[in-house]
This record gives C-alpha cells, structure tokens and sequence, in this order.
C-alpha cells in the first residue's frame, strides 16, 4: 500500500511545473497603438504575465471614480498635460514620443532647469527637437520597459535630490534588453511633474 501510495506521489508531482504569474492592468496608451494587443505573454523567464482585457477591470483595491488621463486634449486641439504621478509623466513623455510633439514636450514636461540649458546653446528648441528625434527610439523601448515593469524589481525609484527622483532599469534587465538609455530623473516643479535629464 505505501509502495503504490508513494509511486502515485512521485508520479503527480513529477508532472507538476512552478511558474509565476503577474497580473497586470494594461496601461491606456496601449490602445493607441492599434493591432492586437495580446492578453498573455510569456517572458524568456517563463513569467506569464496575464493582462486585464476589461480597463474597467483592475484591482479592487485601487481608488474608485472616474479615469483621468494627464494627456487632455482640448476643443481647438491643444494639449495640457496634468501629471501628478512619475508614472503618469512617464505615459506623457512616451506620447510624446509616439506622436513626435516636440513642442507639448518643451513647453509642458521639461523642467525650466533643463530648457535653460538648451536655451544657453544658440539653437535652444531647435537644438532639443533634433535630440529628440536622435533619442526618440531608444526612449521610447527604455519607457515601455519601465511602464511594464512599475511595482516590479526591475524599475528602481529614488531619490535624485530635492524634490528630484531617478527612475532606472535594473542593470540586468538593461543588459539582457540590450537599452541605451537606462535612466531619467523628474523634478516636481510648478505643482507638477517634470522631467530633468534622460541617460
């Protein structure tokens, strides 16, 4: 009886496979890429990350009301942008990107310390937007890796300095993602969030 019981113990656990699951609320500004958006992936780790098909959906524990987003399109088509959150200037600047808004990206997420430094250069706006398009790739996979892997250990967040925080990659997930750029700082300025410097 033992030698049957623990032959049918050693044959259900041998089938038996430990993985990680992460559940995830998908980020708006995925809808804006249009295409199918998969609800499963499977990293190169063997996490499944399960992400919620239903926005409205998500964990019950977050604050219930009404969904803002800090990207507001106005009637005559200008933007403002309201980021409260470094998570929320992180989704801004990554539309920025995507749209190539150079110009809502000078006037509203640069911090004034970094637009005085472009400005000092005789070219000044000219002189970011021909940056921007340089880095705009590269930002833009280090930003979808970061906005992926917020609440994870591979986005580490601290402290930069006065009302100042650095945002990084961990430098594994750099490595093995092969990015250029692994960090950026955020000032709250102005009673918002704005960005200092990308590296």
């Amino acid at each position: 009886m033992r030698v049957v019981l623990l032959s049918i113990l050693i044959g259900a656990s041998a089938g038996c496979e430990t993985y990680t699951v992460e559940y995830r609320k998908r980020p708006e500004y995925y809808a804006n890429w249009g295409g199918d958006i998969p609800d499963r992936v499977v990293r190169e780790d063997g996490t499944v990350v399960l992400y919620n098909a239903d926005p409205d959906e998500g964990d019950p524990g977050a604050p219930v009301g009404p969904r803002r987003s800090p990207w507001i399109e106005k009637e005559d088509g200008t933007i403002e942008i309201d980021a409260r959150t470094p998570e929320e200037m992180l989704a801004v600047i990554l539309q920025c990107l995507q749209s190539k808004r150079w110009d809502v990206m000078w006037d509203q997420v640069l911090a004034e310390q970094t637009r005085l430094a472009y400005d000092s250069q005789a070219e000044g706006l000219d002189a970011f937007k021909i940056e921007m398009e340089r880095k705009r790739v590269n930002m833009a996979r280090t930003l979808n890796r970061m906005i992926a892997g917020l609440g994870t250990h591979e986005v580490i967040m601290d402290s930069a300095g006065p009302n100042a925080l650095r945002i990084r990659l961990w430098p594994q997930t750099v490595r093995e993602a092969k990015l250029k750029i692994k960090e950026l700082v955020l000032v709250e300025e102005n009673f918002g969030i704005r960005l200092v410097s990308v590296r």
